[in-house]
C-alpha cells in the first residue's frame, strides 16, 4: 500500500501537525507514505522522510494541477489523502482527468461549509472514497449542511514523546525567562491570533482573575494577525506586567512545563491538539464548548466547560481553580486519564483499518 498526503498550508498549525504525525507513523508501521506540502511552508523544514515539495498556486490553478500531476506519476500512490479543503480540489480534479487512485479527504475545522457550487460539489464528490471528520463535532456540521455521503470520526492524536518533562532547575530557568516568579500562579494558552479563536475573551476574564488574586500571569504562545492587538488590549486593561507573549515557540511540550492549568476559549473549534497536549501533561483545563471541546473538557471531571465569549463565567472557573489545591489535582489525574483516548496510535491504527478497507472495497 502506498500512500501519499497533500498540504497546502504554509503555516505551522494543527492540521500540519496531524498531517505530518499520520505520515511519520504510517511509515513506522511498514507503509509506503510521502508527504507533499508548500513548497515554502514550515512543513517542509520538519519532515524527515519522503517529503515531495508541491507547487501550489491556488486550488483550480493550472500551475497547482500541472504540479499535482507530477507528483502523482512520480509516487503512484494507492490513495491520496487531502488534508485541506485547498488540496482536496486538485485532487478531486486529477481523478476526473483519469488518474486512478483511492481518494480520502479529512476535515479538520467545525466551520460551516460555503453555500457554493465548488464546496457542494467537493463534499458531496462520489469520487471521494472516504470522508473524515476529526471530531463529533465536524461530523454534525458535514451532516447539518446537507453531505449526503457517509462520514468516519477518527480523532485526532499526539505522540506522548510530546510530553516533556523538565527538572525543577530547567523549570524555575524556563520561568526565568519568560518573567514568571517562582510563587506565579501560571494560565496558559496556545494558538494562532485569529478571530475564532477568540483571545480577547481570554484576556478580559483574565483581567478579572487579576482583581481577585495576585501572583497570577497568562501565558499565551503563538503568532498571528491578531497579536498587536491582545498585547494592545492587555495594556488597555491595565494588565500587560501579568500576560506573557511568546510569539511562535518551538518548544510547546517545554513550557506546558510552566503551566498550572491550560485555558481555550474559542468560538470554533474542530478539536485543539493543544489541549490535548496540556491533557498529556496533566493539565486541568477551562474551555468553551465550542465544537469539538467539549470532547475533550468534561465539566466537573477534567475542567470546566463555559458558554462562548461568557468571559465572566470563564474567569469565575479560573479562580475557583486557584482557590482549590484538590481539585486542581483531581482534575489533572483526570485530564491525563482521558488523554490516552488520543494517543497517535490509535490515529494511525484508524486510518491504516480505513486504506485497508476502502482498497478492498
Amino acid at each position: 500500500m502506498k500512500v501519499l498526503h497533500v498540504d497546502t498550508g504554509k503555516e505551522w498549525r494543527g492540521g500540519q501537525r496531524q498531517a505530518l504525525l499520520l505520515h511519520e507513523g504510517l511509515l513506522e508501521n511498514g507503509v509506503e507514505s510521502y508527504l507533499a506540502g508548500h513548497n515554502s511552508g514550515k512543513l517542509m523544514k520538519k519532515c524527515k522522510r519522503n517529503y515531495l515539495e508541491y507547487s501550489y498556486k491556488g486550488e483550480v490553478n493550472p500551475v497547482s494541477i500541472i504540479n499535482l500531476i507530477k507528483i502523482i506519476k512520480h509516487v503512484k500512490p494507492d490513495i491520496v489523502h487531502s488534508h485541506d479543503a485547498h488540496s482536496l480540489t486538485p485532487s478531486l480534479i486529477l481523478k476526473y482527468l483519469g488518474f486512478e487512485y483511492k481518494l480520502v479527504h479529512t476535515r479538520r475545522v467545525d466551520f460551516h461549509i460555503k453555500n457554493s457550487l465548488m464546496s457542494r460539489w467537493k463534499y458531496n464528490n462520489k469520487n471521494i472514497d472516504s470522508l473524515v471528520a476529526i471530531s463529533e463535532a465536524v461530523k454534525n456540521i458535514l451532516i447539518s449542511d446537507g453531505i449526503k455521503r457517509p462520514v468516519e470520526k477518527i480523532y485526532s492524536g499526539l505522540d506522548r514523546s510530546s510530553v516533556v518533562k523538565l527538572s525543577d532547575n530547567k523549570k524555575k530557568d524556563l520561568k526565568r525567562n519568560l518573567g514568571i516568579n517562582g510563587s506565579d500562579f501560571v494560565i496558559g494558552s496556545v494558538g494562532n491570533f485569529v478571530p475564532h479563536k477568540d483571545f480577547k475573551t481570554l484576556i478580559r476574564a483574565f483581567k478579572l482573575v487579576c482583581d481577585e488574586k495576585k501572583n497570577v500571569k497568562l501565558l499565551l504562545v503563538g503568532e498571528g494577525k491578531l497579536l498587536n492587538d491582545m498585547k494592545k488590549l492587555s495594556k488597555e486593561l491595565d494588565i500587560s506586567g501579568n500576560v506573557v507573549f511568546t510569539g511562535y515557540a518551538e518548544n510547546i511540550g517545554e513550557l506546558m512545563n510552566v503551566l498550572d492549568l491550560y485555558a481555550a476559549t474559542s468560538q470554533e473549534e474542530g478539536l485543539n491538539t493543544s489541549v490535548i497536549e496540556a491533557m498529556m501533561h496533566g493539565l486541568p483545563v477551562v474551555a468553551t464548548k465550542a465544537g469539538g471541546l467539549p470532547e475533550l473538557v468534561k465539566d466537573e471531571y477534567n475542567g470546566y466547560l463555559c458558554e462562548v465569549k461568557d468571559y465572566k463565567r470563564i474567569a469565575d472557573r479560573l479562580i475557583i481553580l486557584l482557590n482549590d489545591e484538590e481539585k486542581i489535582h483531581r482534575f489533572s489525574l483526570n485530564s491525563f486519564e482521558i488523554s490516552e483516548k488520543f494517543k497517535e496510535a490509535n490515529m494511525v491504527e484508524k486510518y491504516r483499518n480505513l486504506y485497508h478497507k476502502i482498497l478492498i472495497a
